[in-house]
């Protein structure tokens, strides 16, 4: 018996990078992904290196991301204060303290100047409701079963810590009578 042969795969030319193509790829994702230019940029890089790997040739450089760059964010393509706003709102709604938010928003290429504004706009209020909304979504402190609460109260106090909530903040979630009306 005769075992059948596997059609080789045809693979592409790896092609040529010029600055249009790299404008392409620039502008495909900022279609899918809103994105600071320090990002935009490690994902430009990260392919044109790979290119480079698989032979293609080279036209550009990162003078061309960085003119690239330039021109996105001069047509408003690349907002970084909108992009550090919204991810700022979605991690606080999802229960990041300020820590949090910051190092992720530091992480991902945002100006730091960006950060400090962001967190100065804020107060206490935010920060404790940001800490009520990880309990309740951890079922940490009052959203806990009444009968572990009391021997949990450490656990819940070190998660809250963990996640970068202050002491007294994480003590007023946790040793709170029960969840607020809003929150049950």
């Amino acid at each position: 018996m005769e075992v059948p042969r596997r059609k080789a795969v045809k693979r592409r030319k790896p092609g040529v990078w010029d600055r249009a193509r790299l404008r392409r790829a620039a502008l495909a994702y900022l279609a899918r992904y809103a994105a600071p230019s320090a990002h935009v940029r490690r994902i430009l890089q990260r392919r044109l290196d790979r290119a480079e790997a698989r032979g293609a040739e080279m036209r550009v450089g990162p003078e061309d991301i960085e003119a690239l760059l330039a021109d996105l964010v001069r047509m408003g393509l690349i907002d970084e204060r909108a992009w550090a706003e919204a991810q700022a709102r979605t991690l606080r709604r999802r229960g990041a303290s300020a820590r949090a938010v910051a190092a992720r928003l530091s992480s991902r290429g945002a100006p730091r100047d960006e950060i400090e504004r962001l967190l100065g706009e804020e107060d206490d209020a935010a920060e404790l409701q940001a800490a009520r909304a990880l309990a309740r979504r951890r079922r940490l402190g009052p959203w806990r079963d009444p009968t572990e609460r009391a021997e949990r109260r450490q656990k819940d106090l070190a998660a809250m810590a963990r996640a970068g909530f202050r002491l007294d903040v994480a003590r007023q979630v946790v040793d709170a009578d029960g969840p607020p009306e809003t929150d049950q």
